[in-house]
């Protein structure tokens, strides 16, 4: 990290709920399990792939496949991991041309049908009424390292912009994506308090970008980081409305 980051995260306020305007979150295991909707997508685009591309299904079984997948990105440059999508089309191109299929068909149809089963998330159960409750008081933004739309998934209506480490051009934690969202959420850096579980895209990218950041943390996992800290650790979603001064029905404490 460099000094002007430091020192950036060293001047922030202690955390002020009555000086927060937005809040942005996480998605992947933050909102919704993540690991249900990908083997769900996986199984979905396998389905498909017997349909439409049976070679592939005769060289590779589906875990044969998710390998593939996952050793085709683990290779690829560092300055390409961020973008999932434009990473999983690329091996769809490459995966029709090893199967002798036709690209264009599988990175066009077959990414749709599994981003599509992306998409259809099972939240977690207090997701939708704590959102409710904050998109009341305050902007909502989703920072997501993910290649899942918000806007897609039954969450959607209770937010006002998401970024995409795809489009952004970059991943969390670096600073470049909070940037963007700090522009789409128009209040200064430390006006916002962003949620996630990830202790170091998420707390630590948040906080060197000048935002507040609250750790979800539902596995009581230690802090291994030291200095600087989140401003909130949370077991629960439910509990962040009251930590920001806000009861159950929504009104301010």
């Amino acid at each position: 990290m460099n000094p002007s980051a430091a020192s950036k995260q060293h001047r922030l306020r202690p955390l002020e709920p009555d000086r927060i305007r937005c809040l942005t979150f996480d998605l992947d295991d933050t909102l919704w399990p993540v690991m249900p909707v990908i083997r769900h997508a996986e199984a979905r685009f396998y389905a498909w792939l017997r349909k439409q591309a049976p070679a592939v299904c005769e060289r590779f079984d589906p875990d044969a496949l998710i390998q593939s997948r996952t050793d085709f990105m683990r290779a690829a440059p560092d300055h390409e991991r961020h973008d999932l999508t434009g990473l999983r089309k690329r091996w769809l191109r490459e995966l029709a041309t090893t199967c002798d299929c036709c690209p264009d068909h599988l990175s066009g149809e077959g990414f749709r049908v599994f981003w599509e089963a992306r998409n259809e998330v099972t939240p977690y159960p207090e997701a939708p009424g704590v959102l409710a409750v904050l998109a009341r008081h305050f902007r909502l933004g989703a920072i997501s390292n993910g290649n899942a739309d918000v806007f897609r998934t039954p969450l959607g209506a209770h937010f006002d912009f998401a970024i995409a480490a795809g489009e952004a051009g970059a991943a969390k934690p670096d600073p470049r994506i909070f940037q963007q969202a700090r522009a789409q959420a128009g209040v200064e850096p430390d006006a916002i308090l962003h949620i996630g579980d990830d202790s170091s895209a998420d707390v630590l990218g948040a906080l060197q970008a000048g935002f507040h950041a609250a750790w979800f943390n539902p596995n009581a996992m230690p802090w291994g980081h030291g200095h600087p800290r989140p401003c909130l650790t949370l077991g629960r979603l439910g509990q962040l409305p009251q930590r920001l001064n806000i009861d159950s029905r929504g009104n301010t404490a």
